[in-house]
């Protein structure tokens, strides 16, 4: 792509954010997302063209800096292919915009007075555990009920809520600081998960970023304190049995998303505090290209085309991260091979013996139907968002190249 380089007139741009990182600056765009490492020097040239300064002049200064010609039609082009020229038809200039949505709630949340709030209800529920073992989360608590389809549907219903507070609080650590935030649906290897999409965290420093990312765990924390402490209190109330044993039911599925977060290589909340911590930009596809590269290396093939550019940094730190990249894809391979294949395989046998055989109850080909309904529901949408991960990632690649035929 080529952009006609006014003849030393001005160029304007959107708003843009600069935070240093340790090989160059991040400049971005917060309201699109689209963000890129510059050297020093060039993002020093975008700052004088921000500030007024012609194309001539922000040239001049580089010669003079760098002892070396920038060619301003091929920088501006990049700059122009990451959308950060403002053309006439564009929107309005976001910095006369206001604050985002529910900042002033992101900001009561996770103000020192919650926070206190949240440590009260934290202690509580560690002493009701350390007093009531059975408060103590356990996979047994899962059974509350002797009908498994009720158990499905229960828990299915309840993660709802909880997947929303766990997302909910992401957003709103995010908007706290200004930084608008979408919810979605992902993949991450043949799981689906709830995602909240930050982008914009780039435009922050990074000792900023890591309450936003924490920021889902503290919401499981307190979820769990809090229906530990629920059930504790209907126990004595003479509730029936079954209710404060549904509210230590959905208190573990919480506990089981708080270990989730453990498994790094799946893209958790902690892999982002973790490469946050160790000043990587993108680790994860990064990773994913040099193993690309190593194997058809061993098999003698041409090397892998990037679509992206990754730092230097990212690319050294990919080859100590791929063993764990590796070993962890292995090990969720190996369990979907050992537990998940043989159980699926068991409950559709299960479902199709039900509805072969006669004479079968009407509750039981309720309950197989309720089954196949559901597991319907969840691969449909699993091969959903693959194939739109998939397109979208083609389109991503399509536009690169284009770009690249044309500059």
């Amino acid at each position: 792509m080529s952009v006609t380089v006014p003849g030393g007139g001005t160029v304007r741009l959107h708003r843009l954010t600069m935070v240093a990182e340790a090989d160059g600056v991040m400049v971005g765009r917060p309201d699109t997302g689209s963000y890129a490492v510059f050297p020093e020097e060039g993002a020093q040239v975008l700052r004088l063209l921000d500030a007024g300064g012609t194309v001539a002049d922000a040239a001049d200064w580089y010669a003079r800096t760098c002892g070396e010609t920038l060619d301003m039609e091929d920088f501006l082009a990049a700059v122009d292919d990451l959308g950060f020229l403002r053309a006439d038809g564009d929107a309005p200039d976001p910095r006369e915009s206001g604050p985002v949505r529910w900042q002033r709630l992101g900001r009561w949340t996770f103000s020192r007075p919650a926070g206190a709030c949240y440590g009260v209800l934290v202690v509580a529920a560690l002493a009701a555990m350390a007093h009531d073992p059975a408060l103590r989360p356990s996979y047994h608590q899962l059974m509350f009920t002797s009908h498994l389809s009720l158990i499905a549907v229960s828990l299915f219903t309840a993660a709802i809520p909880c997947i929303l507070a766990h997302e909910g609080f992401h957003a709103l650590a995010g908007r706290r600081l200004g930084l608008p935030s979408t919810l979605g649906i992902g993949r991450r290897l043949y799981y689906l998960v709830a995602e909240t999409r930050m982008d914009t965290l780039l435009s922050v420093e990074r000792r900023r970023r890591y309450l936003p990312f924490l920021a889902g765990m503290l919401a499981d924390v307190l979820l769990v304190s809090a229906l530990t402490l629920t059930s504790a209190g209907l126990s004595r109330t003479g509730a029936p049995d079954w209710v404060p044993a549904l509210c230590l039911a959905v208190s573990f599925t919480c506990v089981l998303r708080l270990v989730w977060q453990f498994l790094f290589y799946l893209e958790t909340d902690l892999y982002y505090v973790a490469t946050t911590a160790l000043r990587c930009t993108d680790l994860q596809n990064a990773t994913r290209f040099h193993l690309r590269a190593l194997v058809r290396r061993r098999l003698r093939r041409p090397p892998p085309r990037a679509d992206r550019e990754w730092s230097d940094h990212d690319r050294a730190m990919a080859r100590r991260y791929a063993p764990v990249l590796v070993s962890g894809y292995a090990f969720s391979l190996a369990s979907l091979a050992w537990a998940a294949v043989p159980t699926a395989l068991t409950f559709w046998s299960t479902a199709v013996d039900r509805f072969t055989r006669a004479g079968t109850p009407v509750a039981d080909l309720l309950d197989a139907a309720f089954f196949v309904a559901l597991t319907a529901f969840e691969l449909s949408l699993l091969l959903y968002v693959t194939v739109r991960d998939r397109r979208a990632k083609a389109r991503t690649a399509t536009a690169s190249r284009r770009g690249a035929s044309s500059a």
